[in-house]
């Protein structure tokens, strides 16, 4: 008997540990909480996005820290600018690969001499980036800045760079423009 009394109290002092341990905590974050401070500390026009397209500009954001506030937005400028020609880089390819499967290989567009100028055609972003909103926070408890940082590219003047860029594949950059892909660019 005072085994199975033994026995009794250790199962119900386990169940009401292992149910005390699963019941529901807080789940939603208060106001004065790390995460809120954290989202906070980001301005009211910084997106969640690296690079935002618009119709008529490609954006791109970025932010950076440094021991002054001029060395930190130039770091955040220069690490948008590389955000930037990675998504031109990417999204050039993506439309080559479109445009390839809707005019097939007559094109030119797999030609590798194409392919691989296309995949220079991101230096082109450098010339005409122009720095939009910049901002830039203390970070408390160092000696440091964080700035944040919005860059800008007009689009229509990027696809009349990147043409130029391509000058010896018109006929293969033309096909590009006027496929259907091309409008989301």
């Amino acid at each position: 008997m005072h085994r199975s009394s033994l026995s009794l109290v250790l199962v119900l002092s386990l169940s009401i540990v292992i149910s005390s341990c699963s019941g529901s905590g807080q789940m939603t974050q208060q106001p004065g909480s790390s995460q809120a401070k954290e989202v906070q500390k980001y301005p009211g026009w910084y997106p969640n996005q690296t690079v935002v397209n618009s119709d008529t500009a490609m954006y791109a954001y970025a932010t950076a820290i440094a021991g002054d506030s001029a060395a930190a937005v130039e770091k955040a400028v220069a690490w948008a600018k590389s955000e930037l020609k990675s998504k031109v880089s990417d999204k050039l390819e993506n439309l080559r690969s479109e445009a390839l499967v809707e005019y097939g290989s007559e094109s030119g567009l797999d030609e590798s001499r194409f392919m691989i100028a296309l995949r220079r055609a991101d230096k082109a972003v450098g010339y005409l980036v122009e720095t939009g909103r910049t901002e830039v926070k203390t970070v408390e408890g160092y000696d440091s800045y964080r700035s944040f940082a919005e860059i800008t590219v007009p689009k229509d003047q990027l696809v009349e760079r990147i043409g130029k860029r391509l000058s010896g594949y018109e006929k293969e950059w033309n096909a590009m423009k006027d496929s259907k892909a091309f409008k989301n660019f």
